[in-house]
């Protein structure tokens, strides 16, 4: 190892940094999550939902983005439509899953712009552009087994 590798104060970019930045960022979010009484994978279905998804598009987001099968991302589905946040067969938001929705919504821009407001767009960009690249080479290596 050389003298300045070993003195570097720059952080390094590993699975561990990753892993305790997702962890730290995971407890805030469920803080934010618990008053609305939603579990992340609910609040990703009822995002989809918002979106304009049909069924089988909110199923596909669900199992690419929360690692999970399509039965599980059908349950999620089911579960907001029995807590009265979307109409099922229409696959719409209600007024009430609006309400929580847009609330959730806030109070995640608000953490955004205090985790991230002092960085520079310069390092944002850099960031997003090395996660994304992780995540696809993390994909392939699911796809691959």
């Amino acid at each position: 190892m050389t003298a300045t590798a070993a003195t570097s104060s720059a952080p390094l970019l590993n699975g561990q940094a990753i892993g305790i930045a997702y962890h730290a960022i995971a407890a805030v979010r469920d803080r934010l999550l618990a008053a609305s009484g939603l579990t992340f994978h609910q609040s990703v279905a009822l995002n989809a939902v918002a979106d304009g998804l049909d069924r089988a598009g909110a199923v596909a987001r669900m199992v690419a983005s929360l690692k999970v099968g399509e039965p599980e991302a059908l349950a999620l589905l089911d579960e907001l439509a029995d807590a009265g946040l979307i109409d099922g067969p229409r696959m719409s938001v209600t007024d009430k899953g609006v309400s929580l929705q847009r609330g959730f919504t806030d109070a995640v821009a608000g953490l955004t712009e205090r985790l991230y407001g002092e960085l520079s767009a310069t390092e944002r960009e850099i960031a997003a552009r090395a996660l994304a690249h992780v995540t696809a080479r993390a994909n392939a290596e699911l796809a691959a087994q």
